[in-house]
């Protein structure tokens, strides 16, 4: 099992949701308003801003967490090519995963 971290822009939580349904993930824990910084710069700190961001959480069976991510590479790839070289406001993280209780 893989735990997938996924931080997003809150304006780009639309097509995230609609990415983790084409993939089936349906079981997950997203957190709002969720800051800090990197390299797109520091986010919002307003509720619910679209600079704000956003986390999801998602355990789900290893060949899962891999068809995922590589559907976030093509999303995230698209989105370079539309802004040139603006830096895209999502990250995946993939961790290893057991559950225990």
């Amino acid at each position: 099992m893989k735990m997938l971290l996924i931080v997003f822009r809150e304006l780009m939580a639309e097509q995230v949701h609609a990415l983790m349904k084409e993939y089936d993930v349906t079981a997950f824990t997203e957190l709002h308003n969720v800051s800090g910084t990197g390299e797109t710069g520091p986010t919002v700190q307003f509720f619910l801003s679209a600079g704000a961001n956003r986390m999801i959480l998602a355990a789900v069976p290893e060949s899962a967490a891999y068809r995922l991510i590589d559907g976030f590479t093509r999303f995230r790839t698209e989105q370079v090519r539309r802004q040139s070289d603006d830096p895209v406001p999502l990250h995946v993280f993939v961790l290893p995963c057991e559950q225990v209780v």
